[in-house]
């Protein structure tokens, strides 16, 4: 913390700045509580919890800041040391210990979210309107529930098989909610990698990327899985270890910072459009898409990775597409996790903002590469009246092989 200046630069990129104006709610504000508690003259009360907790940890600020500060791991360790005084949330603490580490359980969770929605369950829920009146709290939590359709992802402990010459083996990180919610979206990353001509191994020892853990203060929940997945993917003859949701691989490429002995694994990391760019990919894109599409960067990709060029390099190497450039594509959405449930009212109001920058581009295909990101830009697009496809960057080259 020492190495903030305090110019107040970091002021205009923090989404909770931008919304509440309090200085206490922006990096600057935040820093300085973190150096008064440091030095004893403040102390972890609810109020500093609260300033804490409120951040997105989007990490905007790193971008904009000219003295290289590490927002994001101070913000981090700050949470740990507030969670070993004041205990996390229950559910937190469920969730996160004792569900999210473990993919079976978390893949039972998911089914049953699916089921819920496809039995007709979700509509009897919301047309009683017993839950608004009983528990508004979960009745708001449940209403961002996303479209979870019922399919399989990528199957653990299998090589994939490169499609004609082959150029190398590369490693599949599937995390949790990816293959449990999205498995059409793994499936599409190790096709698109075949395409390459790449072998994709899918290790069946790794477990939860516990970015969330981590964020959420529970430091040693997230250096057990770092220990974990740094032990399932030591094969030698693994070149890269690619994943494709921004805040796992932002947390994968940074376990060093929270465990000891992972620096070997980290350096292997690659988010899929970083590496897909490399490739030959480009060359097998045939298939025509006649769309006006947009990106918007992750925040966990662009400021967490430095990642930005890819994947706009990638969706325009698409035959018939028109990139449209979306302006504040940089700034966060309000997902953040659980940030959309547990601090609602600001990230809805993050989110409007966003969602009147889409409504400007006159897109008919958003296209963001982190599944938080992507259900809160349809729960968005459902909230502003838009008709609007939401999809990951792979799902629109997948389509584009044919």
């Amino acid at each position: 913390y020492l190495d903030c200046i305090h110019c107040g630069l970091c002021l205009p990129s923090c989404p909770t700045y931008r919304v509440l104006g309090s200085e206490m709610d922006s990096p600057r504000g935040r820093i300085y509580l973190m150096r008064a508690l440091d030095e004893g003259r403040a102390r972890i009360t609810d109020t500093f919890s609260e300033h804490m907790f409120r951040c997105l940890d989007c990490r905007a600020c790193e971008t904009a800041c000219p003295s290289g500060v590490h927002f994001g791991q101070m913000m981090e360790d700050t949470r740990a040391d507030i969670v070993r005084q004041q205990s996390a949330h229950w559910i937190a603490r469920l969730m996160l210990r004792h569900v999210f580490p473990y993919p079976r359980r978390f893949h039972l969770a998911a089914r049953l979210m699916q089921i819920y929605q496809h039995s007709g369950m979700q509509s009897a829920v919301r047309a009683t309107g017993l839950l608004k009146l009983l528990a508004p709290g979960m009745a708001k939590a449940e209403g961002l529930m996303p479209q979870l359709p019922l399919e399989s992802g990528v199957e653990s402990g299998k090589t994939y098989a490169a499609e004609g010459e082959r150029v190398g083996t590369v490693a599949f990180f599937t995390g949790c909610v990816m293959n449990s919610m999205l498995g059409s979206i793994n499936r599409a990353s190790v096709r698109l990698l075949n395409a390459a001509g790449y072998d994709v191994v899918v290790p069946g020892a790794q477990v939860c990327c516990s970015a969330l853990a981590n964020h959420a203060g529970l430091r040693d929940t997230a250096a057990e899985a770092a220990r974990q997945n740094a032990d399932a993917f030591s094969d030698p003859q693994i070149e890269a270890v690619l994943v494709n949701a921004a805040g796992c691989g932002a947390m994968l490429k940074e376990y060093p910072h929270i465990q000891e002995g992972t620096a070997g694994f980290s350096a292997k990391v690659k988010d899929i459009s970083e590496f897909l760019a490399t490739t030959r990919l480009a060359s097998r894109l045939r298939v025509p898409l006649k769309k006006r599409v947009g990106y918007d960067d992750p925040c966990h990709l662009i400021h967490g990775q430095r990642i930005k060029t890819e994947p706009r390099q990638l969706l325009k190497a698409i035959p018939g597409i028109e990139f449209v450039e979306v302006e504040g594509a940089d700034q966060c959405c309000g997902s953040a996790g659980i940030y959309n449930i547990v601090q609602n009212d600001l990230s809805m109001a993050i989110l409007d903002a966003k969602m009147e920058q889409i409504r400007k581009a006159r897109l008919d295909v958003l296209a963001t590469g982190n599944p938080g990101c992507m259900f809160q830009f349809r729960y968005g697009a459902q909230r502003a009246g838009l008709n609007l496809e939401v999809v990951h960057p792979v799902e629109l080259l997948a389509r584009s092989l044919g």
